[in-house]
């Protein structure tokens, strides 16, 4: 009786399931799917897209870039919140079904008051179609500490959770197969909205011109609407509006798949143009692509580096004149009518002056931020065919410039440089538009075969000292390495250094930002290389690569790369510059000599007595302001005793002393901080570091700590932070570092 009962139980338990199988099947059959991209709002920023959520959220937990992201408060909050709900889903059978391996939208939006939120979308499938869903989910989230409420919008219901620990409300819904929610109640009423359009993006053809970039195969796809990104971007960078606005006008959508790995996140897709923008980038489009070529003279510290290259230049001169039109100017005066005005009040002819001679490239650099730098210092850096040809373009420019304008013409010398001026307001902005529009009367300078630009001739002489000590990012192993993820030509190229960018966004941030800011600064500085390329398909559209490279480690190598950067930069190359002052042809024997800068008797340079043709006893240097500069003792025409220099001020404190024996340095050769502090001590012998050296920070405390032997570094060499803290131990021989040791 028993086996009996058993197996009609087993038989109706079969019955009863197959019965409902077929029944679902035919409800389900006849009940058809919704869409998800159907009630994403058309105003979303960026959208982010899995096919299977449960591997999405494996694969990024699980990299040590998000591990290290979660350390930061803002995504230590959403990983609380992923988490919550991944064991919310773990842990219930029934949520397990509606939510694992399901496809995943998350759109981001712009809020009033400079704010954003994000809209999550799951496409449960067939699960969503019972309609016990929401009264289930009430049920389980009221376990994790939540209460629950109902809101009827339009037909549907909003189902309103409020977190009884942190009173935060979330608010979500579902209709039929699409679960929406979010932290914004507006962003769920916008999601129902749109669904009322449907298919609006996939008749959107602009984007389904990018979106046919991208492939299934990958567990990421990521989408970006200009339209709205600029003004986000303008949340954190108000400074540059017009930047933005450009960027607005001209770009439409990109589309990227995205591969992750533990440390790196590579996005391949497409950008289109809007069709109705003129622009530069329009017209690089067109074009045959340039190869990369001013890394080679950009400092490696460099926040920014923004290429547009061209295999020739005068390809897209010729069609800038022949259809660009300025239509930001009253009348929308054409690009060729522009150019004849100009060329017509200087007298000069901009083609075969300024624009035969440029090259393959024009770069934009940014530099970051020093004591005395302003927030639109700007380098742009501009490739020749020919530099003698660029040296004779720009004089007759700078010449024709001077004589038609009342601007005075300042040109000095830095370490063998000569910084010039070219005193045309506008000049940039009128040949280059608005990306070069603070390039307002730039200086300039000759280096190899560029001409570099800036409206600030302190970038100039950041770059010419990079340039003399080799620190330029050809130079520069990291970045060279990621560089060659890249092509070698493209039209477009962006590269960012995270602890650079950090530097540059915490300096220039207005007060309320700055300490939001600063406790970003490990995940600022964590995405230590960060590129961008676009290349020309066709007309209006580009491939595009974007790689983000993450360190956690970035913004602590960066600080020690600029504690030995300051151990190199030392004082005493200017008292070479000192003894390179020639004495003049003619003079009293016995007598004091004076010298003076350019020949003009106003401006004293150095003093001092010459015997038998030699200079003897006390000389003084002067800088072209008057303040002393230096002092040394000769006998013989050779320097001996004491030499000193001094800080260009009025007061100038002592900058650098030491001692001459036999015409060269021995003994002690220090260095001190405009404040009086010392900056470092080392021993030398016969001309050449030999002995202990100490590096100091301004406040006293010791910076680095090692030793030279014949001018090499050798043993061992310490590194502190200015609390005092042991940083980092190296191990030298004859200047190759052999051994390191990180203390953290």
């Amino acid at each position: 009786m028993k086996k009996a009962r058993k197996i009609f139980l087993i038989t109706l338990a079969v019955l009863v399931v197959g019965v409902g199988s077929v029944a679902t099947y035919f409800y389900f059959k006849k009940s058809p799917m919704r869409a998800i991209w159907n009630y994403v709002p058309r105003d979303a920023v960026y959208i982010i897209e899995t096919d299977n959520l449960t591997k999405g959220w494996t694969q990024l937990a699980e990299s040590r870039m998000w591990r290290h992201l979660i350390t930061d408060p803002l995504f230590e909050d959403i990983n609380s919140s992923a988490l919550t709900l991944d064991s919310l889903i773990r842990d219930d059978e029934t949520m397990d079904m509606l939510f694992t391996d399901r496809p995943l939208l998350i759109s981001c939006h712009l809020l009033p008051n400079q704010d954003f939120d994000f809209l999550f979308l799951v496409d449960l499938k067939q699960a969503g179609k019972f309609a016990f869903i929401k009264d289930y989910i009430g049920d389980i989230v009221g376990q994790f500490g939540f209460e629950m409420e109902r809101e009827k919008f339009e037909t549907d219901d909003i189902l309103i959770l409020k977190d009884q620990a942190s009173d935060e409300t979330f608010y979500l819904s579902v209709i039929d197969n699409v679960f929406m929610a979010s932290y914004n109640k507006g962003l769920v009423q916008n999601a129902i909205l749109a669904a009322k359009t449907p298919d609006a993006w996939k008749n959107d053809e602009a984007f389904q011109a990018v979106v046919g970039s991208t492939s299934g195969k990958n567990l990421f796809r990521f989408y970006v609407n200009y339209e709205f990104l600029a003004p986000y971007i303008g949340y954190y960078l108000s400074d540059e509006q017009d930047l933005l606005d450009e960027m607005k006008r001209i770009f439409h959508y990109s589309a990227f798949n995205i591969d992750m790995e533990d440390e790196r996140m590579s996005f391949s897709g497409s950008t289109l143009l809007n069709d109705s923008a003129h622009s530069y980038l329009e017209m690089l489009s067109r074009i045959e692509r340039g190869p990369l070529q001013a890394y080679r003279i950009i400092p490696d510290n460099a926040a920014m580096y923004l290429s547009i290259s061209f295999a020739d230049y005068m390809e897209l001169f010729n069609n800038l004149k022949a259809e660009f039109t300025f239509g930001d100017s009253t009348g929308a005066e054409s690009y060729e009518k522009s150019l004849k005005r100009t060329e017509k009040l200087f007298g000069i002819n901009l083609e075969q002056d300024f624009f035969s001679w440029i090259g393959t490239e024009i770069a934009m650099v940014k530099l970051p931020p020093t004591p005395n730098a302003r927030e639109n210092d700007l380098i742009a850096v501009l490739h020749t065919k020919d530099i003698l040809l660029a040296m004779e373009g720009l004089d007759k420019i700078t010449k024709k410039v001077k004589n038609r304008t009342p601007a005075k013409f300042k040109e000095t010398e830095y370490k063998n440089f000569d910084i010039h001026y070219l005193g045309l307001n506008g000049f940039f902005k009128l040949f280059f538009g608005k990306l070069f529009a603070k390039l307002d009367k730039p200086y300039y300078i000759y280096m190899d075969e560029f001409v570099v630009f800036s409206n600030s001739p302190s970038c100039l002489m950041d770059m010419i000292d990079s340039y003399k000590k080799g620190h330029l990012l050809q130079n520069d192993e990291d970045f060279m390495t990621f560089m060659e993820q890249f092509d070698d030509e493209a039209n477009v190229s962006v590269f960012l250094q995270g602890p650079k960018i950090y530097s540059h966004l915490y300096y220039y941030a207005i007060k309320g930002q700055k300490e939001g800011i600063r406790q970003s600064k490990d995940l600022l500085a964590s995405f230590y290389h960060i590129g961008f390329q676009l290349i020309s398909e066709k007309k209006g559209l580009f491939s595009n690569r974007l790689i983000i490279e993450h360190n956690e480690e970035a913004l602590f190598n960066a600080e020690l790369e600029e504690i030995e950067n300051s151990a190199e930069d030392l004082y005493i190359d200017e008292f070479d510059s000192l003894f390179a002052i020639k004495i003049p042809d003619e003079f009293e024997d016995g007598k004091t000599c004076r010298i003076y800068w350019d020949n003009d008797t106003t401006k004293l340079q150095a003093e001092g007595r010459i015997r038998k043709g030699k200079k003897e006893g006390m000389w003084r240097y002067y800088y072209e302001s008057g303040n002393i500069w230096g002092s040394l003792i000769f006998e013989d025409d050779d320097p001996t005793g004491k030499g000193l220099l001094y800080y260009d001020e009025d007061d100038g404190g002592t900058k650098a002393q030491t001692e001459f024996e036999d015409e060269e340095i021995n003994g002690d050769y220090l260095e001190y901080y405009s404040n009086g502090q010392p900056k470092l001590r080392i021993q030398y012998s016969d001309g050449e570091a030999d002995g202990d050296a100490v590096f100091y920070y301004d406040s006293g405390n010791i910076k680095i700590e090692g030793k030279y032997k014949e001018g090499l570094k050798e043993g061992k060499w310490k590194h502190y932070s200015e609390a005092g803290d042991l940083m980092d131990k190296e191990k030298w021989i004859q200047d190759q570092e052999k051994k390191k040791k990180q203390n953290r």
